[in-house]
């Protein structure tokens, strides 16, 4: 089976890229094998495939055991409880989201408070170039001509609003409302407002137009703009979910939003009407968030005040529950506790206001950080530059919290007051509808803009263009793979502790003859992934096996085709779920998110899952050590590419309907789950380049999805897989 498609894939290269000889596939073979009857993948010519690689490299053409031809995949395995490992309840020993809170929880608990002001300069420039960094901002972006227009200006009682325009990167275009107050000095104090997650209405969602007209009431020149994917940013290619595919080229969210801050700033310092000297930053949840990252970045903001957003990373992760990805800075936690962000904007006046009842950000970690901060402030004789102000509410940018936000600025920015909260006027709005609040008269960018996703994509190729090639001459590839490969487990975070422990069967049943073993296995100190351990009947004393992997699960081993095949030719199957998937499945954001925090993506934890079952596999006295394989069905796919990539431990795999690049998984919506990102990954390598680790091991790659989650045609499979691979020497 295996020479055949080896020579239907040559034929196919040769002839689509007029190459007059067949080219040698050592490792790799890739092929869109075509879909029958129902289009789906599960289809018998795949299965055949599948099976006959497989059997080829950890048979080594010997007699299958039972004799029996492949299956059709259409007979159904027993509807059985059995097939679950932990009976529908997962314990804690298997939580990946509990794993992974844990992790962050004693990365938090690291964070000391300093001792003295020595000490604390000591820190200062260290932690804000690691603030930078984990914003994915380092080095800071190009300042490139804001190229700002004057969209719309419509006149009010007291003052205007002026629909803004800018570009804070090269047609990236962000939709901005300029309040300016009538009368006054020429050059007037100004504050930047940025919304928090108000999707629809973005700067012009109600309780920051009365922000945002309260302090035009107190003389300040007042600047709101739509963050990516709000207002009129929420465009296909812009939305937040993209801050994942921006994860594999070392970007964030949150970094977007804060360089738009600044930019947003360099466009105030433009202006004839405001005082350079006296800019402020406000906002609520996100527009917190913005306000608590920007500040200590960029000196020109004279005081800030941040409402319902800070806490503490121990608070919130521990108690705050599942956030957006925004929230979520790939590594920060080996570096940074909140406490100390705040402390580099000393002795810049800057105050938290929150709601008591936030259960988001549990007040508790608010007032421990402000504490904590507040040390760091006395050290610059400036205590009474810093104030937390509570409120017994909730979530949200309501009044008494808008009202002290306008009190500490007036007080910072104007000198006026005590930093106490000033009542907000009565305020009319105007319907949201009006023309006069937006900037796209039209209801569309302008033609030429560049939409997030495309900014990523691009970054994405500059990087993959700069790859070097892979050596031709064998020594020096062996040298390559090993430095690739090293490089590698540093960005995912290093190589995890050996399981502690062997695993635990937790019971056994027969079906069909072959013994099922119900197993809990160890992958790291205080985790365990479930699978199942098939041993077909009649096996060799020493059989062959292969971990199966779906993105169904491992309970779809009861009905599938390729697991039937397997075991009647005396190959042992081990269904393992990966952490975070199938029966130990939690709230996907959730578990990837945290994992960014860690610096350590779940797609890495996922794979080193596989790596410790093949070591648990070979660790039997029942399987053939030399003779362990993966099998993947679906986009889990890439983690069973990753896992080969960065170990040894299986001979050979066999992957079907996995990405062929990470080029095509930046799209709006994301064409993968959330756990297969993996942050600044594409800085080192792409799939391809994974691939070319598994070296001189056999790989088998069936149907790679192209642009749009599509199996790539028969022969653009072909030729772009062996053109990504020959361009790196590999095939030579």
């Amino acid at each position: 089976m295996v020479p055949g498609l080896r020579g239907q894939v040559r034929g196919a290269a040769s002839e689509a890229r007029g190459l007059r000889a067949p080219l040698p596939l050592p490792i790799f073979v890739s092929e869109a094998v075509g879909c029958e009857g129902d289009g789906t993948m599960g289809s018998r010519r795949w299965l055949s495939v599948a099976i006959g690689f497989l059997a080829l490299a950890l048979l080594a053409h010997r007699p299958c055991g039972a004799g029996a031809p492949p299956g059709t995949g259409k007979r159904k395995m027993p509807e059985d409880p059995m097939w679950t490992v932990y009976g529908g309840k997962v314990p804690e020993a298997a939580n990946a989201l509990r794993f992974n809170i844990n992790a962050c929880l004693g990365l938090c608990e690291k964070r000391t408070d300093p001792s003295s002001r020595e000490d604390w300069e000591g820190r200062r420039k260290g932690l804000a170039a690691e603030l930078q960094h984990a914003l994915g901002l380092n080095p800071w972006p190009e300042r490139t001509p804001l190229n700002a227009r004057v969209a719309g200006r419509a006149e009010r009682d007291g003052y205007a609003i002026e629909n803004v325009v800018f570009e804070s990167r090269p047609r990236f275009y962000v939709t901005a409302n300029v309040y300016v107050p009538k009368g006054g000095a020429p050059r007037k104090p100004a504050v930047i407002i940025v919304p928090g997650h108000a999707m629809d209405h973005g700067k012009n969602h109600e309780p920051y137009r009365m922000a945002q007209l309260a302090l035009v009431a107190q003389g300040f020149v007042v600047l709101s703009y739509d963050p990516v994917g709000q207002g009129e940013r929420k465009l296909p290619g812009y939305s937040h979910a993209l801050g994942y595919p921006a994860l594999l080229v070392g970007w964030t969210n949150e970094g977007f939003i804060v360089w738009d801050t600044v930019r947003a700033v360099d466009y105030l310092v433009s202006r004839p009407d405001v005082d350079p000297r006296r800019i402020g930053l406000a906002g609520n949840s996100g527009g917190g968030e913005n306000t608590f990252y920007t500040m200590p970045l960029e000196p020109r903001v004279a005081a800030g005040a941040s409402c319902c957003f800070v806490c503490s990373y121990h608070a919130w992760v521990k108690d705050g529950g599942d956030h957006c990805i925004c929230n979520h800075m790939p590594g920060i936690l080996h570096h940074l506790e909140e406490f100390e962000i705040i402390a580099l904007c000393a002795p810049r006046p800057f105050l938290a206001a929150n709601g008591a009842k936030d259960g988001i950000f549990p007040i508790a970690g608010t007032r421990e950080t402000m504490q904590r901060a507040a040390k760091v402030y006395a050290f610059h004789d400036a205590a009474d530059s810093i104030r937390l102000v509570e409120a017994p509410l909730p979530h949200g940018w309501a009044q008494p919290l808008r009202e002290a936000a306008v009190g500490w600025l007036a007080r910072g920015l104007q000198g006026k007051g005590d930093g106490s909260p000033i009542p907000e006027p009565k305020i009319e709005l105007e319907d949201i509808k009006s023309p006069d609040l937006y900037c796209l008269k039209e209801g569309k960018l302008p033609g030429d803009a560049k939409s997030y996703a495309a900014m990523i994509r691009q970054e994405a190729e500059r990087l993959i263009a700069a790859y070097p090639p892979v050596p031709v001459q064998a020594t020096e590839r062996a040298a390559w793979a090993r430095a690739l490969r090293e490089r590698l487990w540093q960005v995912l975070g290093g190589m995890p502790a050996a399981p502690p422990a062997p695993a635990r069967e937790l019971g056994a049943f027969e079906w069909q003859g072959h013994r099922v073993e119900r197993l809990a296995i160890p992958t790291e100190p205080g985790l365990e992934v479930p699978g199942l351990f098939i041993r077909p009947k009649g096996a060799e004393a020493k059989a062959p096996a292969v971990i199966f992997l779906d993105d169904e699960g491992k309970a779809a081993v009861k009905t599938s085709a390729l697991v039937e095949g397997l075991l009647a030719r005396g190959v042992a199957v081990l269904a393992l779920d990966p952490r975070a998937l199938g029966e130990g499945t939690v709230n996907p954001n959730h578990c990837s998110s945290d994992a960014v925090l860690l610096g350590r993506p779940l797609l890495a934890q996922q794979a080193w899952d596989i790596i410790s079952a093949a070591s648990h596999l070979k660790a039997r006295t029942d399987v053939a050590r030399e003779r362990v394989a993966v099998a993947a069905r679906g986009k889990v796919g890439i983690v069973a590419i990753l896992a080969g990539a960065l170990s040894d431990e299986l001979a050979c795999g066999v992957v079907n309907g996995a990405p062929a690049s990470y080029l095509d998984a930046i799209a709006d919506p994301l064409p993968l789950p959330r756990w297969g990102y993996a942050a600044n990954v594409l800085k080192v390598a792409d799939i391809p380049q994974w691939v070319a680790l598994w070296a001189p091991r056999p790989l088998l790659a069936l149907n790679p999805l192209g642009e749009h989650e599509k199996p790539l045609s028969d022969a653009g499979a072909t030729v772009r897989t062996l053109s990504l691979l020959e361009a790196h020497s590999f095939l030579k």
